[in-house]
């Protein structure tokens, strides 16, 4: 009763404490097999126990089946020992097993007559091919990861995985300095869907952050990349970090790792030199200490682990500099009283560099309550400070590249994430589990120090430079609540598992943090081009979002061995909601006080997903397996849909000509119609409370009707010697309910088609534009006549429009190896491409060539406005692409990690990567003479309606993705390391050499055709040398 109790008000404070939806990825494994005598006849009522120093209660038990057959399920990682008992028979003993996390090991007993005094131990390589699940996934031990040349960030798994894409190429590290974070997707899945957990427990954010993790708290890491269960909500990459636990004896850790400019060689090329690069990428500063420490506060009963960790890094940006004139003694060139605008000019002694820097602080207590009731308490504190950001990692497609004083420090602080599971093996069949967490945050967004009140952001089109000021200085609160409890039915030959997962996510709240009138410095952004104002955009300040979204499944898993064949069935019935609250915004510069209504269903999405998977031993001896997975998955959602005050117009952008000179916009902002120097406002609806963007009512509500894919797989897996591992498989991932912004003011009639010639002067480097001389048409402009109609801006499904498609087909073929005392070698290549068409939407709506959809930019589902995938955001691209297959050695990579013990004590290891380069990309500020040339009657542009002159710029792109690429990335790795033993004690020294062949491969560049494109931004850090020692008690 006490128990049921204890269950019920674990429960109930789920609503306060809110509950855990991607447990699924758990951190336990199983032990499975089948037990015969010496005929091969099956053994039922065989006791099978599993020992282990890392369970706190020391022995698990079950019983065979009638069918001979056993499994041992929710065992924490580890070394195993398994022991089968039976009267009559001698006892047989199975050592050294060891057992990863999200992986059930085979481990099958031939038992002979003899009596029970009587023992036969057999010691041998741990299995290594998984006969009951089709998932695929990479196991990183604690061991493995000390060992490995990295910096043990989250990101840099994607480095030893093959087919694992980062969200941009600026993200790939050398020795430290790519930071903390870092999110990668796989199989042409998108990084959005990338759900990470400790401890099952998910720690994803907003815009696709994710905590720091301490890594002296970690035992395991398990990345699945494949034909995950019923349990998961999403299909993407699940991380699942396994932390460690304490034990009956204390031991811990102290760590350190450190590198400088000092220890960097210059990678600065004749050929980067040519393409207007400078100065090389160097690495500021690195630092990673920390320690932890475990143990028993009362032996196999109550256990302990605490950890600290501190970690800063910073690199220099290639080629980029703080603002001359914004120094000290700033130079503007305005009149205006109230707000400056200065010039950019490179201040060469003062390059830009990010700066990083994770406090974490951990502790976790683990209680054996009873024998068959264990609690597990846990607290982590992270403060975070990017300060800055949006230097970095922002390559790729992005062509315009932000001086250090339009970026901003951010920082998270502080951010606490308490949890509690309770797992209760209530015999040798049922296991209950439950479990509550929270991710709750506070950050806040800051000016650059050097920034003054009034510095107007600036965006030069010629420059392709980003300086002034930066945008959206703000606070904001968010809060997960997560949720979890399932029952699971286990026997040899069947496991059985339903639950259900909660997570509440609170976003704000109302009057918490509401963003200054000046988180825009002085509401307004300005555009020049080379010096000269071309057009000016003000904005909705002040603005806050205030907001709750609930997810809540049922889950239900069958698993069935049959002979040779297990097969697993499984389905999730999922619902995903919004509710707004009303909220009254203050009046700002440029708009009036505004009230917004609550807003329920928002949105309110059912969704039914099925999964299935098939394991076959294809021998009957263990050694090798034909799998096959095929499942519907949904997107991770964190925000509402429908916000009155996101749908708002949040700008408007108008043309300025700065006839006098003086660098002031001589008009009344005010008035949306054309006066003085300023054109016509780009969207009339702005400073309103009518939705510039609505909402269909079978976009945002329904069954199935939220954005999904389907995943299949088939692999084979096959054990060529003990202890040796290949896996070779076929991937493909589809999806489906798209969305697209179609402004329904206006049809495709309303738009005339106009081309553009691609250059043909190449680069400073000599790269010469794909195509270059050929017209490139497939562009569109809005006529004057349609412009001037207020827009009618619906989200919508775009099976309402047309047709539109994607879809990922890849094969690969990995190895894993363990050899010697801990020597380890894997990897493998990957192939595959992603096939996108959307000519049927961009045929019937043209505006939806604007842009992407939102994938490229990290998010799990498309968000809009485009209809293109595979695009360049934020600016016009042809329909001429509206069909693209990238190559395939886009999307081909070889990646392999070693682990090599040598005598003395000495250990070698090394990770190599080979991966395709950055895109190519060319953004062009297309002239309005030049637009209005190739249009009918060469019309005025649409933005340009009611004025007397056109001098607007429209930005395409001349360039598709895939079209053509940077140099392939190679980077080699390599660690040498010298262990000294003290006892119990023993010290490991290590020396890492990042980027050993030194190469300057090229992240991004400037992507704006003019005398800077091409011009690198990121190039690969040069040869560093990085010091790190480890001592372990």
């Amino acid at each position: 009763m006490k128990i049921l109790r204890a269950v019920a008000l674990l429960l109930v404070a789920g609503v306060v404490l809110m509950p855990a939806t991607l447990w699924a990825q758990g951190a336990t494994g199983n032990i499975a097999g089948t037990v015969r005598d010496s005929s091969g006849g099956v053994l039922p009522g065989v006791t099978v126990e599993a020992s282990s120093p890392a369970l706190i209660e020391k022995v698990r038990s079950v019983v065979t089946d009638a069918n001979g057959e056993f499994r041992i399920v929710d065992l924490r990682p580890g070394p195993y020992t398994v022991t089968f008992t039976l009267p009559g028979f001698a006892v047989v003993r199975r050592e050294g097993i060891g057992l990863t996390s999200s992986f059930t090991a085979t481990v099958n007993a031939d038992m002979r007559v003899g009596g029970l005094e009587e023992t036969i131990t057999v010691t041998g390589e741990s299995p290594v091919v998984d006969l009951s699940s089709a998932r695929q996934q990479t196991t990183v031990s604690r061991d493995t990861l000390d060992a490995i040349p990295t910096t043990k960030r989250l990101g840099q798994y994607a480095s030893i995985i093959p087919g694992a894409v980062n969200q941009n190429t600026s993200q790939q590290d050398v020795g430290g300095t790519a930071g903390e974070g870092g999110t990668f997707a796989i199989h042409g899945g998108r990084v959005g869907d990338q759900s990470t957990n400790i401890d099952g427990n998910p720690v994803n954010m907003l815009n696709n952050d994710v905590v720091s993790v301490n890594s002296q708290m970690v035992q395991e890491v398990v990345v699945e990349t494949s034909a995950t269960s019923a349990e998961a909500a999403t299909g993407g990459v699940q991380i699942n970090v396994i932390p460690r636990e304490g034990g009956n004896q204390f031991s811990g850790t102290v760590a350190g790792s450190w590198t400088g400019p000092d220890l960097v060689t210059d990678n600065l090329t004749d050929d980067l030199v040519k393409r207007g690069l400078n100065s090389a990428a160097q690495i500021k500063n690195f630092m990673d200490v920390g320690g932890g420490l475990g143990g028993p506060i009362k032996r196999d009963k109550l256990w302990f682990f605490a950890a600290h960790r501190m970690w800063k890094s910073a690199k220099y940006i290639s080629g980029a500099f703080y603002n001359l004139n914004q120094g000290a003694t700033p130079r503007y060139v305005d009149s205006d009283p109230l707000y400056n605008v200065s010039l950019y000019e490179p201040d060469l002694s003062r390059p830009a560099h990010t700066g990083w820097a994770y406090y974490n602080s951990d502790v976790r207590v683990t209680f054996q309550a009873t024998q068959r009731n264990k609690v597990v308490v846990s607290m982590s504190r992270n403060s975070i400070c990017n300060c800055p950001i949006q230097l970095s990692g922002t390559g790729g497609s992005n062509a315009v590249k932000r001086a250090p004083e339009a970026a901003i420090q951010h920082m998270f602080v502080p951010m606490y994430l308490p949890a509690v599971t309770w797992s209760s093996p209530v015999n040798d069949r049922f296991l209950l589990e439950a479990g509550q967490s929270a991710l709750i945050q506070n950050s806040h967004s800051v000016q650059m120090d050097g920034v003054r009140t009034g510095d107007i952001q600036i965006t030069d089109v010629g420059l392709n430079t980003i300086y002034g000021s930066a945008q959206g200085t703000r606070r904001s609160y968010q809060a997960n609540r997560n949720s979890r409890f399932s029952l699971s039915y286990v026997t040899g030959s069947h496991a059985a598992k339903v639950g259900m997962t909660y997570q509440r996510v609170d976003i704000n709240r109302p009057g918490l943090y509401p963003d200054p009138v000046n988180s825009i410095m002085g509401g307004r952004t300005y555009t020049f081009r080379n010096g000269v104002p071309q057009s000016l955009t003000i904005y909705n300040q002040p603005f806050n979002v205030v907001e709750r979204t609930n997810s809540f499944a049922l889950f239900a898993q069958d698993q069935w061995k049959l002979s040779r064949v297990t097969v697993n069935l499984g389905v999730r019935y999922g619902t995903f909601t919004g509710a707004i609250p009303a909220i009254t915004l203050p009046a700002g510069l440029f708009v009036p006080e505004r009230t917004y209504p609550a807003v329920d269903d928002a949105p309110n999405y059912k969704s039914l997903n099925p999964r299935t998977s098939v394991a076959y031993d294809l021998f009957g001896n263990g050694k090798t397996a034909v799998k096959a997975s095929f499942g519907r998955y949904t997107p991770l959602g964190y925000s509402a849909l429908n916000n009155p005050a996101s749908n708002a117009s949040s700008n408007t952008t108008r043309t300025w000509t700065d006839s006098n000179g003086n660098y002031v916009p001589d008009c009344d902002l005010r008035n949306p119609q054309v006066n003085g120097e300023c054109g016509i406002w780009g969207d009339l609806s702005f400073g309103g409370v009518r939705p510039g963007t609505s909402w269909a009512e079978n976009a945002i509500k329904g069954f199935n009707v939220q954005q999904y894919n389907w995943q299949g797989s088939v692999s084979l897996q096959h054990e060529l010697r003990p202890g040796v591992a290949l896996n070779v498989g076929y991937f493909r991932t589809s999806y489906g309910n798209f969305l697209i912004t179609d402004n329904e003011a206006v049809t495709a009639a309303d738009y005339d088609e106009y081309c553009i010639t691609r250059p043909s002067a190449p680069s400073q480097g000599g790269v010469t534009m794909p195509g270059a001389g050929e017209r490139l048409c497939g562009f569109f402009d809005l006529n004057p006549s349609a412009a001037t109609r207020a827009p009618q801006q619906v989200r919508k499904l775009a099976s309402d429009v047309g047709k539109r498609t994607e879809v990922y087909n890849g094969v690969d073929i990995t190895v894993n190896a363990r050899f010697g005392q801990g020597g380890l070698l894997a990897g493998g290549m990957s192939v595959g491409r992603t096939t996108t068409d959307a000519c049927d939407i961009a045929a019937k709506a043209p505006e939806t060539t604007f842009s992407t959809d939102g994938t490229t930019a990290g998010l799990g589902a498309n968000t809009g406005p485009g209809t293109f995938t595979q695009a360049v955001a934020g600016v016009w691209n042809s329909a001429a692409y509206c069909k693209l297959s990238v190559p395939w050695s886009a999307g081909t990579q070889v990646k392999m990690m070693l682990v090599y013990p040598l005598p003395w004590d000495l250990q070698f290891s090394a990770i190599y990567q080979n991966m395709p380069g950055a895109p190519i990309l060319a953004t062009y500020p297309a002239p309005a003479a030049e637009v209005m040339a190739s249009l009918p009657g060469n019309r005025f542009l649409g933005v340009c309606a009611g004025r007397p002159t056109c001098v607007a710029n429209t930005t395409v792109s001349l360039v598709a993705p895939g079209e053509a690429y940077e140099d392939r990335l190679q980077q080699v790795d390599l660690r040498f390391s010298r262990r000294f033993s003290f006892g119990t004690t023993n010290f490991s020294a290590n020396a890492d050499l990042a980027n050993v062949t030194n190469r300057a491969d090229v992240y991004s560049s400037n992507t704006g055709y003019g005398a800077n494109w091409l011009v690198p931004y990121e190039v690969a850090g040069g040869r560093i040398l990085r010091l790190s020692g480890q001592l372990e008690f």
